[in-house]
């Protein structure tokens, strides 16, 4: 064998890659034999010297060759250097002994996409000696998750030239791209083309031609083409042609069409897929079918197979747009429940839940669902935090849902704080944006003002970034508190950051306006929308009429009356709210015919009367004293307008039972004699209203007709009932609805090992169980008495709050364990007051405290509770727990501390004594 000394060129590349790569280390690219390698550096280029081999011996090979050169193209391949492979899938010498198989050349051709050039991938496969078909199929599927049609093109072109004729594949392949690349016109021809070949007249063709039509959102396209399944006598519709039809009807908007189609599946004898009860539910949710809760339910339970998270996800989310009556919402929380104890749900299930929740006016279940979450130790997204805090954003929402939201926000801002912003994916900073921007509308909703503005700042130091939606939040929450000031350093900070300003912007600048009654603020905000090219919308006009109605005098009521005209000439529609604003209007003018005549014409145009319009007409009839009038008017509205008949019915009962509970108990009695059934929310408004005012009897009978309904009381309602029913002394029926509830609330588990959700919105509150323990101690039932007030001393929060609302419970406790000589249990009462009330008045006298260690005392409607009532203990129950103590050695020493809290108390009287102006004598003196 003669040899020359040549450079072989195929080995610069790896040589140069050499200390990236040490596996190339000893090898040569020109496949000759370890042993024959010799490399030297000249001019910075790696070149090798070898022993060429020539003529008929440059095709001899041996095994070990074939080996080594197999292993280097495996090691290329596994590194990303696609050149190397290129050069050996190329070589006269190996190039029909060596190959890639299909999970490295998904590699290479994933890699050449990644770096921009697909074509490199293609000259890949085209250099493979041993093609198939399933090798030009894993270039196709990347053209096709990409939607490159050009080069889609080429490798169908390069697939027919290596002998592979087009079939229904490839050309399904080429429709789907045309789909992606939103080309439904060339997606429609390509099929017409593939049928001229009648190999190709199968069911995926058309399916691919459904898909890309939806794709390109072009309904008419779809249809054409379902179409032609029909009539066709050589296909039928599989599965897979349903699943496509689903999506495309319910993307139309057809509901009912979607349900004929899952009907035709069930009679068709085919089997329906996790796929194709996903298409269902996100069909019903994006239809907003507000009457489909019975069918989703019906399809739900009856189907064949484990759902998923997918099916789970979008039925919760089809169902939070639905109608659901109590008994509809507790089967979705049972279905919940039970996919719980099938395994652990997934975060963006929990988040549909939520929505659902806040979307079914149920916020307060969403502490339950909270817990589930951290109970199935789910890794929470910032989707699922917003939806939380849109869950909590509800005014009259409970101390347990208040507190949850903060305990949430705490975790989610440490988990935030804790990322590094450089690594942050960009759609992680925009969704805990949104995260932020919905606790900022929770704290707006619930009047928190100090703390929305300790978030801001720290948003605008921290981030993340404060954009349009958190400035319009603002704006809102400094409205609601009446700071017009700080509205307006918000609004010049936004525009001096270069965020342009929304209607929405304008309608919260209006609605602080609004709030103070500064009707030419309002004017002025008013006139200046057509600077920045806005419309004046039913929010933006109702804003200005709120304004010039709170401003109040002549000139301004009429200024409302004439926006509510220029609003009819406009066309723009004028809302529930709007009108209620009118009536407003009409009360302070003392106009009752006027507010007649408002709410006849808002039922004429089918608005639909809030119970804040029953409200303020309400409120205007009776202090004209034509509160009758009144009551008949909305009768006769509701029996004209059948549609909004239940609902007015309802609303006006609601209404009538703040202002007086007895004549709202009769107005329910009217509505069953008129066959009409008083919703639950009605009903439990009304029981709460008739507690409140003390009227045991209607508030009794309300709970025997709940109870023969099967309708459970909810936290408030039952809260009260139980109030009332203790300062009557009627202690068995008290027992018996607080029994009623905590059955309710914690139910016993189902055997899956995995605890129920329990319904913390069934718990009596703590004024409930401190009037519990403070009657049995009041009747000397002591072992009755501890059991609710250790009940009441695992609320913190309710604790703190009945060392001011019911002291005489501690001292009913005190005095009762006192005569029980138990002096321990007097004396852990006694000190539990102590720390309750010490926590009560430092919260008082702080003027700011961060959010960490915020106490959030709340009052009922969302508000810390600031009071400047002190708490404390008559002077009778510490000189009984004194005494006692001095007659029992071990605990003597405690008289030093009853003792001290009798020197604070008197201390304290004589501060505030202090603090009143003195008396001037009635007495004439004469000089």
């Amino acid at each position: 064998m003669s040899a020359v000394s040549a450079h072989c060129r195929g080995c610069a590349p790896v040589f140069q890659r050499r200390q990236s790569f040490p596996q190339y280390l000893g090898t040569c690219a020109s496949g000759t034999l370890r042993k024959s390698f010799r490399a030297d550096k000249r001019d910075n280029v790696l070149v090798c010297r070898v022993a060429v081999p020539q003529d008929d011996e440059m095709m001899r090979t041996t095994s070990s060759e074939v080996s080594d050169v197999q292993s280097q193209l495996e090691q290329a391949a596994a590194f990303g250097d696609i050149d190397t492979c290129i050069y050996l899938l190329n070589h006269e010498k190996y190039r029909y002994n060596i190959t890639l198989d299909s999970k490295l050349l998904k590699k290479v051709v994933n890699t050449c996409y990644a770096r921009g050039t697909p074509e490199k991938g293609l000259a890949i496969i085209c250099s493979l000696t041993k093609q198939s078909p399933k090798h030009f199929s894993i270039i196709l599927k990347e053209c096709l998750t990409r939607g490159d049609v050009k080069m889609l093109d080429k490798v169908l072109y390069e697939r027919e030239k290596a002998g592979y004729r087009p079939d229904v594949y490839s050309h399904s392949a080429r429709i789907s791209a045309l789909g992606v690349a939103k080309q439904p016109v060339a997606a429609l021809a390509q099929l017409h083309t593939a049928l001229q070949d009648p190999s190709c007249d199968r069911i995926e063709l058309y399916n691919a031609a459904i898909s890309a039509c939806e794709r390109s959102q072009d309904w008419g396209g779809a249809e054409y083409v379902w179409n032609l399944v029909k009539k066709s006598h050589v296909v039928k519709p599989d599965i897979v042609t349903y699943n496509a039809m689903i999506k495309v009807t319910g993307a139309r908007n057809d509901f009912e069409y979607v349900k004929k189609l899952y009907e035709d599946i069930k009679s068709s004898g085919l089997k329906p897929t996790s796929w194709t009860y996903t298409a269902v539910f996100s069909a019903a949710a994006n239809c907003r079918a507000a009457a489909s809760a019975d069918w989703l339910i019906e399809v739900y339970t009856g189907m064949h197979l484990q759902p998923n998270d997918y099916i789970l996800s979008s039925f919760f989310s089809a169902m939070s747009h639905t109608t659901s009556s109590r008994d509809q919402i507790d089967v979705v929380f049972e279905l919940l429940q039970n996919s719980r104890s099938q395994g652990a749900l997934n975060d963006v299930t929990y988040t549909s839940f939520m929505t659902f929740l806040a979307r079914q006016d149920m916020p307060d279940r969403a502490v339950d669902v909270w817990d589930a979450a951290r109970q199935d130790e789910i890794l929470l997204s910032p989707h699922f935090f917003s939806s939380l805090f849109s869950a909590c954003a509800k005014e009259s929402s409970s101390e347990a849902l208040y507190n949850m939201a903060f305990d949430a926000f705490d975790e989610f801002s440490s988990w935030y704080l804790d990322q590094d912003p450089k690594r942050m994916p960009k759609h992680v900073e925009r969704d805990s944006l949104a995260a932020y921007n919905a606790f900022l509308h929770f704290l707006g909703e619930h009047k928190q003002l100090d703390i929305a503005s300790l978030i801001f700042e720290s948003m605008k130091s921290n981030g993340p970034f404060p954009d349009i939606v958190t400035y319009n939040t603002m704006l809102h929450i400094t409205g609601c508190s009446k700071n017009v000031d700080a509205a307006l350093d918000l609004y010049w900070e936004m525009t001096s950051n270069n965020i342009q300003a929304t209607e929405r912007t304008f309608g919260s600048l209006l609605h602080t306006f609004a709030t103070v009654g500064n009707a030419d603020a309002a004017k002025k905000i008013f006139d200046s929308l057509a600077d920045s090219n806005i419309a004046p919308n039913s929010i933006l006009y109702t804003s200005f009429i709120h304004a010039a109605v709170r401003h109040g005098d002549q000139k301004s009521l009429m200024l409302a009356f004439s926006l509510a005209n220029e609003m009819n000439t406009r066309h723009v529609p004028l809302t529930d709210v709007t009108y209620g604003c009118l009536l407003v209007a009409c009360e302070k003018q003392g106009d009752v015919a006027k507010a007649f005549t408002l709410y006849q014409k808002a039922c004429t145009e089918g608005v639909t009367p809030s119970d804040q319009m029953h409200n303020i007409l309400i409120s205007v009839c009776t202090r004209c004293g034509k509160l009758d009038e009144a009551l008949d008017l909305v009768k006769s509205m509701a029996r004209k307008n059948s549609n909004i008949q239940q609902h007015a019915m309802n609303s006006l009962t609601r209404a009538l039972s703040v202002e007086s509970p007895t004549r709202a108990y009769r107005m329910i009695s009217l509505m069953q004699a008129m066959n009409m059934q008083p919703s639950r929310s009605t009903r439990l408004e009304v029981l709460k209203q008739c507690a409140m005012a003390g009227d045991v009897v209607e508030a009794l009978g309300m709970y025997r007709a709940l109870r023969s309904n099967n309708i459970e009381l909810d936290g408030p309602s039952g809260s009260a009932l139980i109030e009332c029913l203790c300062s009557a002394q009627n202690v068995d029926d008290a027992v018996e609805v607080y029994d009623r509830m905590m059955a309710m609330a914690w139910r016993g588990s189902n055997g899956t090992g995995r605890s129920p959700l329990p319904k913390r919105a069934h718990e009596p509150n703590g004024a409930a169980l401190a009037s519990l323990a403070h009657v049995h101690a009041s009747q000397r039932l002591m072992q009755q008495s501890w059991k609710y007030y250790l009940q009441l001393r695992r609320k913190t929060k309710s604790l703190e709050r009945a060392t001011l609302g019911h002291r005489r419970m501690f001292e009913a406790l005190i005095e009762g364990y006192c005569r029980d000589k138990n002096l321990k249990r007097a004396l852990t009462v006694f000190d539990d007051w102590k720390a309750a009330s010490s926590r009560v008045t430092t919260f008082s006298s702080s003027p700011q405290i961060p959010l960490k260690q915020h106490p959030r005392l709340y009052s009922g409607t969302g508000e810390a509770t600031t009071s400047k009532k002190q708490p404390k203990l008559s002077y009778l129950a510490l000189a009984y727990l004194e005494a006692s103590c001095n007659s029992d050695p071990e605990h003597a020493w405690r008289v030093y501390d009853v003792l001290a809290v009798m020197r604070a108390q008197k201390e304290y009287k004589r501060q505030s004594q202090l603090a009143h102006p003195e008396k001037a004598s009635h007495h004439v003196s004469y000089q």
